[in-house]
């Protein structure tokens, strides 16, 4: 996804998410008042309603006041007026009167007449004859509230009794005059129409708890209702109405109209930041991109990218910072492009600059190059008796006289690795070639100061020649390999053309054996043979020294002096020295066993095992594991080159008699032993 495409989407994210937010929270803050105010008018509408209930019982309440102190119902209880309800309750004096029934009672409240009457059919009702005691409890309460609502058979009914007195007042009352007026569908439609209101009444189950409620039904109707209860408070009624939400749908669509308006606005915000980020800061990493893009698939390390002065922001600076990055990545990368095509000490082209260059070489002369293979006779015991830093030096003072004779050429003197060295020449004459090879042959051999050392050195070096040896590098540095071999083979400090060589048979015996001599131990092809040692006196044996052979399948019984070397040059001296000196006490400790013990048995060891430090706590494991007695054990030492480990001996006497079981040392052929050591064999 493309930074302009995430830019889009975060800021149409964030702006939509932020009016989304401002929508949610201003927009109920914006409705309230308007909720309020269709609360407010139809909690209005209520109470009119029930005033105007209030009034209808007022008015009935009159009307029974005016009737209840009128002579002729006074005398009509008494029984003195027994015309009364045929001349004075007739259907015009319901209908005037709004009354639904009249029930008069004497004294006793006994019935004295009832009579009923409907509206909607204009005809008189007849009423049970016990329908007048539905209304005695309330009339014997006394209650000064003369007006009640009370539950009839015909519905919720407005009720009002009054004692019926003459019209001075004088005397005691004939008894009561009780009236009501039924609130039927009728009275609700007329309260309706006066008030404009789609009245509706029922009878509803819900406890009474409050006497008004308004609901909201939807986002355009809303509901008022009016609760009454009867006398006994046992029966509920809801006299209800739903009207439309004036105020908020008038608000809304303020509101609607306004949260438009914000959309607009937003996404024409929305519209200029994308512009502004695209203007200042996005297409800016995209051209910032796409050149860097260029660099890399065109591997323009050198190239640099345009910087925007025009703005003086971050984005400049991290413009300035990747060209500083680029200029950083270049200086890196010819450093290691030197390291790779250069030996890091000496500086010296190596094989892959030298494999790169030889073709170069070929092409500009076809005719008279040489290959010259370059080793260094005794590097490794000045190193290994020295230190590696007094090697580096060595080599170091060894390619500087070396290089200028090269240089003068314009041939090519790379470090092969360790102590070899390759030179590729031109040579007009073959004496011209020997001559230069003599030359390296004298300065390798000089002899020098390192430090407080002096080293001597010499160099085995085998040439090959392109076209009669080889044409390719691979096969002219094969062939000076072995024809510097031979140079070594025949007594160092010294050359040797291939072209000279009646045979490489010798060489090729000797990698042959290398190989090989890798396997001989797992493939049980050494073997130990036995030297007695006799006493001069008696001509007893009191010893033997084990020497290993290696005994090849196919070429023999082959000398140590043959194959030592090899392993020595290898590394494989430690294992085979290893096993030498286990077998050794494992079979002479037999003997022991057998009764002969008093056979002492030596024991040779190589250089590289005297330099291995584990080697004593080896050997100690080894004289624990059979048992052997250590005075029947004696370590020796050659003397070849012993001259150059002489601290490496001095330590390993040390351990030898300091350790956990003390060995005498023997050191053979050695005509000047240091004093030091025979002293510590005192």
């Amino acid at each position: 996804m493309k930074l302009k495409t995430k830019s889009l989407l975060v800021v149409g994210f964030v702006m939509l998410l932020f009016l989304g937010l401002l929508l949610t929270t201003i927009r109920p803050i914006l409705l309230e008042d308007a909720i309020k105010l269709d609360k407010t008018h139809i909690q209005r509408e209520l109470d009119t309603i029930n005033n105007q209930l209030v009034s209808t019982m007022s008015m009935i309440k009159r009307t029974n006041l005016d009737w209840s102190v009128w002579d002729d119902t006074y005398w009509y209880i008494k029984g003195k007026y027994p015309d009364f309800p045929e001349v004075n309750l007739q259907k015009t004096t319901f209908e005037n009167t709004m009354l639904n029934f009249m029930i008069y009672l004497d004294d006793k409240n006994q019935v004295v007449h009832q009579v009923g009457y409907n509206f909607e059919s204009k005809v008189f009702i007849t009423l049970e004859k016990e329908f007048y005691t539905e209304f005695l409890p309330v009339v014997q309460s006394r209650d000064n509230e003369r007006t009640h609502l009370i539950t009839t058979d015909y519905g919720l009914t407005i009720l009002s009794f009054e004692s019926v007195y003459l019209s001075s007042g004088e005397g005691k009352p004939a008894g009561t005059l009780i009236v009501g007026r039924t609130i039927d569908e009728q009275l609700i439609k007329e309260m309706g129409k006066k008030l404009n209101l789609q009245l509706v009444m029922k009878k509803v189950n819900n406890p009474f708890l409050k006497r008004t409620k308004v609901k909201v039904l939807n986002e355009q109707k809303i509901k008022g209702s009016l609760f009454l209860k009867d006398y006994n408070e046992n029966k509920v009624y809801e006299i209800s109405y739903v009207s439309n939400r004036d105020y908020y749908i008038q608000k809304k669509s303020g509101v609607n109209q306004l949260s438009v308006y914000i959309f607009f606005t937003s996404i024409s915000t929305i519209l200029l930041i994308l512009f502004l980020l695209n203007r200042f800061i996005v297409s800016r990493i995209g051209n910032l991109s796409l050149q860097l893009k260029h660099i890399q698939d065109n591997k323009e390390i050198r190239s640099r990218i345009k910087t925007s002065n025009g703005h003086k922001d971050e984005l400049l600076d991290l413009e300035y910072s990747i060209n500083s990055m680029l200029e950083s990545l270049e200086e890196k990368h010819n450093e290691i492009v030197s390291l790779a095509y250069h030996d890091p000490l000496t500086k010296l082209p190596n094989r892959y600059f030298l494999n790169e260059e030889f073709d170069k070489l070929i092409e500009k002369n076809q005719q008279n190059v040489a290959v010259l293979f370059l080793d260094l006779d005794g590097f490794k015991r000045v190193n290994d008796s020295f230190g590696h830093e007094i090697g580096d030096l060595l080599l170091l003072s060894v390619t500087n006289k070396i290089a200028p004779l090269i240089s003068k050429r314009k041939g090519i003197f790379s470090r092969f690795g360790g102590d070899e060295f390759v030179i590729v020449v031109n040579y007009s004459q073959i004496e011209d070639l020997k001559l230069l090879v003599q030359d390296i042959l004298t300065e390798a051999g000089k002899e020098r100061q390192l430090r407080t050392y002096k080293t001597l050195v010499t160099a085995s070096i085998g040439v090959s020649i392109y076209g009669q040896d080889g044409s390719s590098l691979n096969e002219l540095l094969q062939k000076a390999d072995i024809a510097m071999y031979e140079a070594k083979r025949k007594g160092k400090n010294q050359s040797y053309f291939y072209q000279d060589l009646a045979s490489v048979s010798g060489y090729k015996n000797i990698l042959e054996l290398e190989n090989e001599l890798k396997f001989a131990l797992s493939k049980n092809q050494l073997e130990i043979h036995y030297q007695p040692i006799v006493c001069s006196v008696d001509h007893s044996i009191v010893g033997v020294e084990s020497l290993v052979r290696w005994n090849h399948p196919s070429k023999g019984m082959i000398s140590p002096a043959l194959f030592i070397p090899i392993a020595e040059e290898n590394g494989l001296m430690p294992v085979i020295g290893e096993w030498v000196l286990e077998e050794s006490i494992k079979q002479i400790s037999s003997l022991h066993c057998k009764g002969f013990k008093n056979i002492v048995l030596s024991v040779n060891v190589s250089k590289t095992q005297m330099k291995d430090n584990s080697f004593i706590h080896k050997l100690d494991e080894i004289l624990i594991k059979y048992d052997y007695p250590p005075t029947k054990l004696q370590i020796e030492i050659t003397e070849s080159g012993i001259d150059a480990y002489l601290n490496e001996l001095q330590e390993f006497s040390n351990e030898l008699k300091n350790g956990t079981l003390s060995l005498p040392l023997m050191i053979l052929g050695w005509e000047r032993p240091p004093f030091y050591l025979l002293k510590s064999y005192q």
